[in-house]
């Protein structure tokens, strides 16, 4: 088997090739894509920037005292009448939504202007602005008399949108409808709960902050496409080990191995071990360069390099039992044809649905659902979960998936695989 590794080695190391495709290739895409969409992936807004305009009808404060008289009127205790008089004051949705805009995540990214209504239509029509939020009458007064009492319908954000702008747009309008739906949301455990007095603390937690169900920090674009482009190009080392294997079936190499008395399941799980091998290797050099030439995963602990070893022996596993399948076709066949599909088109349609390019919760759930099978796509799940600083119990999954591919592809490889004098004519 030690033979058979540095052979393999050797012969790869010698075609520039296959190095240029296996190591610089990779790290090129990872600083271009890392550059381009840094402020996308990584959190960095200022480099996204929109103006919108607001166009407020209502008057906060007049809501509220209308709806502390009402409270009044109601006949609530003096005391409870206090209570939702503070909370009303407090929990003010026109309150929320501009402290939410105020964030400094946010004001990097979006310029809020107030303007009249006939002033926002025209900037909005010669594509000044993006958006025109309006904040319709007695916004204040029906918001808090739906979310304190329960009663009435409650009240619309309306927002008026321009096709100049339809991403920006789009943006905006999400961030508006994340709002909202984190407010009603709110209301509606609070009602269930009779929990009114805790809102304020509760809301002012939740609304116009990030938040992140793991104990890391969000993944920037270059650990993203470290990832992601790591995960695409290992699969190219399985076709480049079948592409030689055929090579040295073709020059009698192979026959000479079997003459020398290998039995022929031993060159096979050569391969096995000399393309997970060369992944190791290739892993490592990616995820060394890009930590010092990008700082992607610069300062990180040991523990969180033992996770990312772990995976990456899974990884490179799978990627054997990858070049022990095409190994097995392109002996069986006498051709490397199967090998060039592979790596010509295959491999990018698993990187699609897989997630290297862009993350799969930007596509339609079937694509996802089918990317999370790859192994790819099961790999850069798992490497990413672990970034976040998930635990380990929580890789089973994906983790469990790579192994049954491999497991799979293994038992396929020495079904397909010719017989010792088949292989040899």
């Amino acid at each position: 088997m030690i033979d058979f590794l540095k052979k393999d080695i050797l012969v790869i190391a010698r075609d520039r090739t296959e190095l240029i495709v296996l190591l610089f290739m990779p790290f090129i895409l990872i600083g271009i894509l890392g550059f381009a969409l840094r402020g996308v992936l990584g959190g960095d807004t200022g480099e996204l920037n929109m103006d919108v305009a607001m166009v407020i009808n209502d008057n906060e404060q007049v809501g509220i005292e209308k709806f502390s008289e009402e409270l009044h009127e109601l006949g609530f205790p003096e005391e409870v009448h206090t209570e939702l008089q503070v909370v009303a004051s407090e929990i003010s949705p026109y309150h929320l939504l501009t402290n939410m805009l105020e964030e400094e995540s946010l004001q990097d990214m979006i310029h809020v202007m107030e303007l009249g209504e006939e002033e926002a239509e025209k900037e909005l029509m010669d594509g000044n602005i993006v958006a025109v939020l309006t904040i319709p009458e007695n916004f204040t007064y029906d918001s808090l008399h739906k979310m304190l009492l329960n009663q009435g319908d409650g009240s619309n954000l309306q927002i008026t949108v321009n096709d100049y702008g339809s991403l920006y747009a789009s943006m905006f309008q999400d961030i508006i409808d994340g709002f909202a739906h984190n407010l009603n949301f709110e209301t509606a455990i609070s009602l269930t709960l009779g929990e009114n007095t805790a809102r304020e603390s509760t809301i002012d937690r939740n609304l116009g902050g990030t938040e992140t169900i793991s104990a890391g920090e969000p993944i920037n674009s270059f650990q993203y496409y470290t990832i992601g482009m790591a995960v695409m190009f290992v699969l190219f080392v399985g076709a480049t080990i079948s592409s030689k294997a055929y090579v040295e079936k073709r020059n009698h190499t192979f026959n000479r191995i079997l003459l020398s008395g290998k039995p022929s399941y031993m060159y096979l799980g050569g391969k096995t071990i000399s393309a997970a091998m060369i992944t190791l290797i290739q892993l490592v050099i990616l995820f060394s360069l890009s930590t010092l030439i990008f700082g992607a995963f610069r300062g990180k602990t040991i523990e969180f390099w033992l996770g990312m070893g772990f995976i990456s022996i899974v990884v490179a596993l799978c990627v054997g039992g990858v070049a022990t399948l095409l190994t097995s076709i392109a002996i069986r066949l006498n051709s490397d044809s199967v090998s060039h599909i592979f790596s010509g088109g295959l491999v990018s349609l698993f990187a699609f649905v897989g997630g290297s390019f862009f993350p799969t919760s930007d596509m339609p759930a079937m694509v996802a659902t089918i990317g999370n099978w790859t192994p790819n796509g099961a790999a850069l799940t798992a490497y990413l979960q672990w970034m976040q600083g998930l635990e380990m119990s929580t890789l089973i999954s994906p983790l469990s998936r790579i192994v049954g591919t491999f497991i799979l592809l293994l038992i396929v490889s020495v079904f397909i695989f010719p017989k010792r004098r088949s292989a040899s004519s």
